[in-house]
């Protein structure tokens, strides 16, 4: 077995998975199965589509915060 390969896993937003949890009642398995793919039909394409929204709006706060901060030191 060669040591340089290793499986690199996929690592979700857990806050944005305790939403999803709680805004469709399906269990995290299943959410993250819906993220990857994994899942085929309505449901877990909305899933994929809502995880895909609050990633983003998650990232957009995270650089308004850091720009806000760094303004700050700036002064």
């Amino acid at each position: 077995m060669d040591k340089n390969k290793t499986k690199i896993y996929k690592s979700y937003n857990s806050y944005i998975l305790e939403a999803l949890f709680l805004k469709y009642g399906l269990s995290k398995y299943y959410i993250r199965q819906s993220i990857k793919g994994s899942v085929k039909g309505v449901t877990p394409d909305n899933i994929k589509k809502d995880y895909c929204i609050m990633e983003k709006a998650n990232k957009d706060v995270i650089i308004y915060l850091i720009q806000k901060t760094l303004k700050e030191i700036i002064k």
